[in-house]
């Protein structure tokens, strides 16, 4: 009977080998299996409450229907409270026209009954104030149609740099911008010099005869430059707090409405977080109650705040899924509104999760 041979060990390096072949890898899948769940609850898995970051913002809009002349920001411009943002022409160009003849017209009759015997210098003092307001009539007409000419010289300037519109169309309308600057100017130069005359002429005592006449007159001259005074109004808008342009949905040279938005300004700084708990309500939120902020991201910051109000019914909101590739989801829930917390760094619009820690009666 042979002897049995003695049983040669194994080199550790090959048990080794053999462990990195076959035990690491079920090790691996082992861990990662067990990962998943953690890693979904905490990263991917719903919250109970999806939250958005909100600021104070409001929209500028004018009060009465005209012309959007000027504009002065674009979006995302930074802008403080009080700065002017836009300029509306309350009269279109058709109504102040009709309106400036109609002054035309009563400052026509007007002359014809000037026809009673006064002293040549009252007379010339009432013809010279007559034709003082025929010159600032013209005046206006001529501001009302360089106003509506620069705004379209402007948008075949942009056109022309684009070249959507030829240089010929963008000559005429800088050629007719000029003509009527040169008009404005003039007309301009000749009311101070009226005004001037006027006062030199003015009579120091009644030197009529017939008092009644020259109250007429006066009544009826203030009455159209009253009326002249209004053709000329136009409206400023002017930035209600500071902020930046969010939205801007009107341009320059747009007709716009009463009411109308022209543009929107958000605030930078945070002001509350509104949350919305899903249906099925599983529980009834408190004012006090305490709410854990979690945001999401690469760097995860956490904060506590607390439920300050609660809404009295459902509300439709937009749910954003976490899981990337899927879109948003319209749903109901009942919305409240949770402090923001100091030491949380988030933007106005941001998403956060919220989880509440209920309170047990």
């Amino acid at each position: 009977m042979k002897n049995a041979l003695p049983q040669i060990p194994t080199p550790r390096a090959q048990w080794w080998r053999e462990f990195r072949l076959r035990g690491i890898p079920v090790v691996v899948f082992l861990a990662g299996v067990a990962a998943v769940p953690f890693l979904w609850n905490k990263n991917v898995g719903p919250s109970d409450i999806v939250g958005e970051v909100q600021g104070t913002s409001a929209n500028v809009a004018s009060t009465v229907a005209g012309l959007l002349t000027e504009l002065h920001v674009e979006q995302f411009d930074r802008v403080t409270a009080g700065q002017l943002l836009a300029k509306v022409v309350t009269t279109s160009p058709e109504n102040l026209e009709a309106a400036l003849a109609a002054i035309r017209a009563d400052l026509l009759v007007m002359r014809a009954r000037m026809t009673q015997d006064q002293q040549r210098n009252n007379q010339s003092y009432q013809q010279l104030r007559l034709d003082l307001l025929s010159q600032r009539v013209d005046l206006a007409a001529a501001r009302a149609r360089l106003v509506f000419a620069e705004s379209e010289f402007k948008r075949n300037e942009v056109l022309f740099q684009q070249a959507v519109v030829s240089q010929f169309n963008y000559e005429v309308a800088k050629d007719n911008r000029d003509a009527l600057l040169a008009e404005v100017e003039e007309r301009a130069r000749l009311v101070p010099e009226f005004e001037k005359t006027i006062q030199e002429l003015h009579p120091n005592g009644p030197a009529i005869q017939e008092p009644l006449i020259q109250d007429s007159i006066t009544a009826a001259i203030a009455a159209q430059e009253e009326q002249l005074r209004r053709t000329e109004g136009s409206t400023t808008l002017r930035a209600p707090m500071d902020g930046i342009v969010s939205v801007v949905y009107r341009r320059s040279a747009e007709n716009i409405t009463a009411g109308e938005p022209i543009l929107t300004i958000s605030s930078e700084r945070p002001e509350h977080i509104i949350g919305f708990i899903r249906q099925p309500i599983a529980f009834a939120p408190k004012v006090g109650d305490r709410v854990e902020v979690r945001t999401r991201g690469v760097a995860v910051q956490k904060a506590s705040a607390t439920i300050q109000k609660v809404g009295s019914r459902l509300e439709l909101f937009t749910q954003p899924l976490r899981v990337r590739g899927f879109a948003a989801a319209q749903e109901r829930g009942l919305p409240i509104l949770i402090s923001l917390p100091e030491n949380l760094a988030v933007r106005p619009g941001e998403i956060v999760d919220l989880f509440v820690k209920r309170t047990v009666e």
